[in-house]
C-alpha cells in the first residue's frame, strides 16, 4: 500500500512540476526488511534459504525425503538418522502447515532477547549460524546452519537447564 501511495504521490508531484508549480521531491528510500539481521550477507542468504525450506515444507506435494536431501546436512548417514529426520520433518511440516508462512519471522541469535537464549549452550558453534523461527511471537523452530544448509533443527536438553543443537 505504501508503494502505491508513494507512486501516486510521485506522479502528482511530477504533474505539478510539469505545470510549473513546485519542484518534485526526492523519492523516499525503500524501507529495510523487518526482523532480518542486516549485518551479514551470509545471514541474509541463510534466511532466504530458511524461507525456501519453510515454503517447500508447507507444500504437501514435496516429499519429505526430497526436502531432506535438498536442505539438510547429514554428516553421519544411517537408516536410523534418516528415519529420525523424516519423522522430525513430518512434525515440523504439521506445525508449519497450520500457519500463514508469510507471518513467520526469522531471527538470528544476535537478534534474540537474552532471556530467550540464556538456556542454549552454544558449545563453540558459530552463533552467527543460529536462527529462530517465530510465529505470533512464539518460537516454533530453532535451526543451526553450516555451509548454507541446515545442520540441525533439534535442540536437546543436556542438564543444568541448558539445551544444545544436535548435529546430524
Amino acid at each position: 500500500m505504501k508503494a502505491v501511495f508513494l507512486l501516486f504521490f510521485t506522479f502528482l508531484s511530477l504533474l505539478s512540476c510539469a505545470q510549473g508549480n513546485a519542484p518534485a521531491p526526492a523519492p523516499a528510500p525503500a524501507p529495510a526488511p523487518i526482523n532480518v539481521n542486516m549485518n551479514s550477507t551470509d545471514s541474509l542468504t541463510d534466511i532466504a534459504f530458511l524461507q525456501s525450506f519453510v515454503k517447500d515444507l508447507a507444500d504437501e506435494n514435496i516429499a519429505l525425503d526430497v526436502i531432506l536431501s535438498q536442505y539438510i546436512i547429514v554428516e553421519e548417514p544411517s537408516d536410523d538418522i534418516y528415519d529420525y529426520l523424516e519423522v522430525s520433518l513430518k512434525e515440523v511440516r504439521i506445525n508449519v502447515s497450520s500457519k500463514n508462512i508469510a507471518d513467520i519471522q526469522y531471527r538470528s541469535y544476535k537478534d534474540m532477547p537474552k532471556k530467550e537464549i540464556r538456556d542454549i549452550d552454544t558449545e563453540d558453534l558459530n552463533i552467527n549460524s543460529m536462527y529462530f523461527l517465530h510465529y505470533k511471537n512464539r518460537q516454533m523452530l530453532a535451526v543451526y546452519m553450516e555451509d548454507h544448509k541446515i545442520a540441525s533443527f533439534t535442540l536437546v536438553a543436556k542438564g543444568n537447564n541448558k539445551a544444545h543443537f544436535v548435529l546430524y
